[in-house]
């Protein structure tokens, strides 16, 4: 599959300094037997899996399983995604855990994923190079209609080598926790437990186990005084080990608490001193129950673009007690306010509360704030999309290869992850609604950037220097001509070094274009990217051409290597 992202200079690499070109995978591939079945409610669908491994991209595992129907003349397609090892249990689509397809080379017949409906794949056994299992849910049609799948099964041989340090689960672990008369022995328990303060990922408990069988686990406590501690993962082998239980809950009441530790049939318990937290504060916010009076909101507000600290409400509060205090707001449009700390004097005054969120729409908003049984609303302005990248969720843009057919084609569409790297926040696109296959990108001011692994984008033999970068591959506030460069790549493929940059030129600036698909637009932003490689410094190696249009996004593209120009136009796109 052909995509609008840089790792094409993969082939062109190859092509351009190599005598024997490689191909560039992030797993080896093995078709072990397999078979798989699913009904629509009017016929029951069969075939074999012919191929099935589990790949690694970043921190995400897949598990990859494809063959056709009975007959050769359908493909099926069924994907398992998970962050550790995988393990018998369930794999929702709503949790970007598994998607589907059923499909020819003309047309999807049906298609699974979290944008669709819930979809579930449960994995019913693994180990030994084997897997088996079973899915139902909801799919699309051909024609956009939405049909239940059921009765689906599939069994197949796979590589469990990479499917972390346990090469696969066999089932449910079992062993005993460490008890002395009903007590747990030893137990740990870090950080600080306090009245109304919410638990953290400091706040744990560790306790220690005698495990007899390997496989999943997990041990959690009952939930007391708005408090409980869980943990789950997967036993690799046996005999005493420890394990970190994560608390969550808002305590209630100060003072010891008991919890009861459970894990399979083994059960023990212990205690933490919860300190006393300040008294909750009473008042009356201004203008309750109706408008809120005063109120200033500050910063701007998009659809699309995430809130920030500079998103804030002043709101004012007539305290009645001096107290611990927490004002919030319903969530509207993606986003929500709130504000916590302490009231140490009485009377009138002023707090801030800070948004956080991103808008998944424009126009006026309205919203309604609470501290304790006192409530008012304010109402802010969201911006609609005007940029020349839009990254609003569920926004999605078909692209077609100009002189292609129906296999050239694919679907980038905007999904409600956010990755964190680097200290910045990145958008994350799909491509064919794949997940781990996907692009991340954000925009600070007018610039526009894309985050990627330099290993992963260039084909290099080894992490390049440095490993993962960000380069701004448009700008909307500078002048037509202007020109900037990428930052400097370093790497190896073939044992041989390459440094690698990109130039960027915004050539045409306000214009409206001669030809781009379904698009009519009279503000498109034109830039041509060249790649330069040091061992042929003075001319590009390859160049291409990306048009951008206000509100819509990337409609065009065309790519050089040298020989031969391949065209992408838009044909159909939804922008939220």
């Amino acid at each position: 599959m052909k995509t609008l992202k840089i790792q094409s200079l993969v082939v062109i690499l190859a092509v351009l300094f190599f005598s024997c070109q490689k191909e560039f995978s992030l797993e080896p591939i093995i078709t072990p037997a397999g078979t798989w079945q699913f009904n629509d409610s009017t016929k029951l669908y069969t075939g074999n899996i012919d191929t099935a491994y589990i790949g690694t991209t970043a921190t995400t595992k897949t598990v990859n399983l494809a063959g056709k129907s009975a007959d050769g003349s359908q493909n099926f397609l069924l994907h398992i995604y998970a962050t550790d090892s995988f393990t018998v249990g369930t794999y929702k689509a709503s949790l970007f855990q598994s998607d589907f397809q059923y499909y020819t080379q003309a047309k999807n017949i049906y298609q699974a994923d979290q944008f669709i409906g819930e979809f579930i794949v449960t994995i019913t056994a693994i180990g030994n190079n084997n897997i088996t299992g079973i899915f139902a849910g909801i799919s699309e049609d051909s024609l956009s209609a939405l049909k239940p799948l059921t009765l689906g099964k599939f069994t197949s041989r796979i590589n469990l080598s990479s499917n972390g340090t346990g090469g696969g689960g066999t089932g449910s672990s079992s062993g005993t926790l460490g008890a002395s008369a009903g007590v747990c022995t030893p137990v740990t328990t870090g950080g600080t437990f306090t009245q109304g303060v919410t638990l953290t990922a400091t706040n744990t408990a560790t306790v220690s186990v005698t495990v007899t069988t390997i496989g999943t686990y997990t041990i959690s406590t009952n939930t007391v005084n708005g408090v409980s501690f869980s943990k789950t993962g997967t036993f690799t082998t046996t005999g005493l080990q420890t394990v970190i239980l994560n608390g969550s809950g808002v305590p209630v009441n100060s003072g010891n608490q008991n919890f009861a530790v459970t894990f399979g049939s083994s059960t023990c318990n212990f205690t933490i001193n919860f300190a006393t937290g300040a008294a909750p504060a009473t008042g009356t916010l201004g203008g309750s129950p109706g408008a809120c009076t005063p109120v200033t909101p500050a910063g701007t507000y998009m659809q699309g673009v995430a809130l920030t600290a500079t998103n804030t409400v002043l709101v004012q509060v007539n305290v009645a007690t001096v107290g611990a205090y927490t004002i919030s707001t319903t969530a509207v449009n993606g986003v929500s306010f709130t504000g916590t700390g302490t009231f140490t004097t009485t009377g009138i005054q002023n707090v801030t509360l800070t948004g956080t969120g991103t808008p998944t729409g424009s126009g006026i908003k309205n919203f309604a704030v609470t501290f304790g049984t006192s409530t008012c609303n304010f109402s802010i302005t969201f911006s609609a999309v005007t940029d020349y990248f839009p990254t609003t969720v569920n926004s999605f843009w078909a692209y077609g290869k100009q002189g292609g057919v129906p296999s050239d084609s694919f679907l980038i569409k905007v999904i409600p992850y956010t990755l964190s790297a680097g200290g910045n926040n990145y958008s994350t696109f799909t491509i064919n609604n794949t997940p781990p296959d996907s692009l991340y990108y954000r925009k600070p001011g007018g610039d526009y950037i894309e985050y990627f692994n330099t290993q992963k984008f260039f084909g290099f033999d080894a992490p390049g220097t440095p490993p993962n970068v960000e380069y701004i591959f448009l700008k909307d506030n500078v002048a037509q001509g202007t020109t900037w460069n990428s930052p400097n790549i370093t790497g190896t493929q073939g044992g041989i070094s390459y440094t690698i940059f990109i130039k960027m030129t915004l050539f045409e600036k306000a214009t409206t274009p001669t030809t781009s698909g379904v698009v009519t637009s009279s503000d498109v932003l034109k830039v041509r990217y060249e790649y330069f490689v040091t061992i042929a410094p003075a001319t590009p190696f390859a160049t291409e051409e990306r048009w951008f249009a206000r509100s819509i996004g990337l409609i065009y593209n065309s790519f050089f290597d040298g020989t031969t120009t391949t065209v992408y136009h838009v044909g159909r796109y939804q922008v939220f």
